[in-house]
């Protein structure tokens, strides 16, 4: 059987067929600062950290890396001007009093194509099917599938199961 499934790769990689979408990227791409779409990716991946806690903190990217279409960003929260954040009149403020909170942000995301044009944009975006590896990255748009803000434990560990993710991206 292995031995059948090796000659037909071996044969289409010969005859030039394409290989499936599936193996366009196999391993996972550390995104970097002025790379092309790092900072829109970024500023998706950061978002909904905004919208919990403003200008309360800042990220220090510890990684955000790119695995085809899907993209894990892991920082450490910081107050502006250096240090631990003060959470007092938030949402966390019971939780970091209690020392329930952890220093780390994670986020999940997953690329679309943006849509080429106005009538794009007013239609509904069709089935995901992969191909946003292939798009040009200052078009690609991101959406948070998951974050966590603070946990306490490992919150991306069920991240693969739940979300269908390749576990690599995670790091195990």
């Amino acid at each position: 059987m292995r031995l059948r499934l090796a000659a037909g790769l071996l044969a289409a990689l010969t005859l030039g067929v394409p290989m499936p979408h599936a193996f366009a990227q196999s391993t996972v791409a550390p995104q970097h600062p002025g790379a092309p779409g790092y900072d829109a990716l970024l500023e998706a991946a950061t978002a909904p950290l905004r919208n919990a806690l403003g200008d309360r903190v800042v990220l220090d990217v510890e990684r955000l890396d790119r695995l085809g279409d899907w993209a894990f960003l892991q920082g450490t929260l910081r107050a502006p001007g250096g240090g631990r954040p003060d959470y007092a009149g938030t949402p966390y403020a019971e939780r970091a009093a209690a020392g329930g909170m952890s220093d780390v942000y994670v986020a999940l995301l997953r690329a679309q194509p943006a849509p080429t044009n106005a009538a794009d944009a007013a239609s509904e975006a069709p089935p995901h099917d992969g191909t946003a590896t292939d798009a040009n990255p200052a078009t690609t748009q991101w959406t948070v599938l998951d974050q966590a803000i603070g946990p306490s434990d490992v919150a991306w560990l069920t991240w693969p199961q739940t979300h269908a993710a390749p576990r690599q991206l995670f790091g195990f």
